[in-house]
């Protein structure tokens, strides 16, 4: 079978991995000069199967359009009349029944596939320099109250600050009020662009991969049947048995008019800084909830990823807010890393209102997509990916397909 994988990020790398590895001919089609551009570059690399990341918090009361206004952590609007549809289906989302199914289903996805990442890695002996453990960092009485709430059904060990700072010497000149961490010792983050250029090392040694960069996708091609038989370049068209939608900004443009998703653009911040050697980096990943930090540990480099935004941004936007993750990093953890040397980063993707990707067939036969990972993109690559090579192949998958297939949003006659 031939199949064209569309975008050369994160997820559309460990497509074409899994699919060259059962024996397909792939071509991967980039817009960029390299692979792992946007979102797959700046990733913070947290991979928590346990801790994946929700659009946003479960509402407790009615729930309704109105509680989409409510004060949500790490969460901000820009609401225009185009984007009222996503905001209901989002508030609908948020009701506790509705919401604790669909993190229940995200965290299905992310055990599956941070198993099958680790498994590839030593099968494959990629590094990815790995680093388990997370410590969340509570600066904040009320928040360290909630989360005391029901703490018998939580993961994880409560530490004081001194048991933290023993494990993790970074947090020791966390000003105060530090009044404790949650311990997740099993979670796991790591430099996964890194290791996602090492897949793709793999990929374009194989012969049966045909790789195109400075391509644009500019349009889909139809039988008369209204099948999907290949993809129209600026190079020219390309014939092929099924076609894999993995570019996030890229897929919508490419569905207009054709197939309706529910999704909105959701912009996030990173800093990154150097490590020297007089340096007291931390050893685990790091969320600070008050703070809406999350920390993760890079090789010789740390990350921060402060709040993301959904909708459209604006450049004084970004300016304030690499500002405000510059300030805490100095602020919470001085001597982890080198932040008057830090490097600024903003990503973009699109997110589903229920958190959960969209990975599978479409109404068009021969159209499958891979796409709306969120915040979970590296946590969820090999797994999505495993699971749309079974639903292609016509397999069974291992896990069930149904919460993440696009087809869940198509209105049945």
């Amino acid at each position: 079978m031939h199949i064209i994988v569309v975008g050369a990020g994160v997820t559309g790398i460990a497509c074409a991995h899994n699919f060259l590895k059962r024996g397909h001919n792939v071509t991967l089609i980039e817009k960029a000069s390299t692979p792992n551009q946007e979102c797959s570059f700046g990733m913070a690399g947290f991979m928590g199967p346990i801790s994946v990341q929700m659009l946003c918090a479960p509402f407790k009361g009615k729930a309704g359009l109105a509680s989409i206004f409510a004060k949500t952590r790490r969460l901000g609007w820009d609401v225009s009349i185009s984007q009222m549809k996503f905001l209901r289906a989002l508030a609908n989302a948020r009701s506790a029944d509705v919401w604790a199914a669909n993190h229940e289903s995200l965290m299905t996805l992310a055990r599956y596939s941070v198993g099958l990442t680790e498994f590839h890695a030593r099968l494959e002996d990629l590094s990815f320099e790995q680093v388990y453990g997370l410590l969340r960092v509570f600066t904040n009485a009320q928040a360290w109250e909630e989360a005391h709430k029901g703490e018998s059904e939580k993961p994880g060990e409560w530490l004081t600050r001194e048991e933290a700072s023993r494990i993790d010497p970074s947090l020791e000149n966390v000003p105060d009020p530090f009044l404790g961490c949650s311990y997740l010792p099993q979670e796991l983050s790591g430099n996964g662009s890194y290791c996602s250029k090492q897949i793709q090392a793999i990929n374009v040694s194989q012969k049966n991969l045909t790789m195109m960069y400075h391509t644009e996708v500019t349009g889909l091609m139809f039988d008369e049947n209204n099948k999907v038989v290949g993809v129209r370049t600026d190079k020219g068209e390309i014939a092929s048995d099924a076609v894999v939608l993995c570019s996030n900004l890229g897929t919508k443009p490419l569905l207009d008019g054709k197939l309706e998703l529910p999704t909105m653009q959701l912009t996030g911040w990173a800093v990154t800084a150097t490590i020297d050697p007089m340096n007291v980096p931390p050893l685990h990943t790091l969320i600070f909830d008050n703070k809406d930090l999350l920390v993760t540990r890079l090789g010789n480099r740390v990350r921060v990823c402060g709040r993301y935004w959904l909708g459209e941004s604006s450049h004084d936007m970004t300016d304030k807010v690499i500002e405000e993750i510059y300030e805490a990093s100095c602020k919470l953890l001085p001597t982890a890393a080198q932040w008057t040397e830090s490097t600024n980063w903003i990503g973009k993707c699109i997110v589903h209102p229920d958190s959960l990707p969209s990975c599978g067939e479409t109404p068009f036969e021969g159209l499958y997509l891979n796409i709306c990972h969120g915040l979970n993109g590296w946590a969820l690559s090999e797994g999505c990916a495993e699971l749309l090579s079974d639903v292609i192949e016509k397999k069974t998958p291992a896990i069930d397909p149904t919460p993440y297939s696009p087809m869940r949003f198509v209105k049945r006659k």
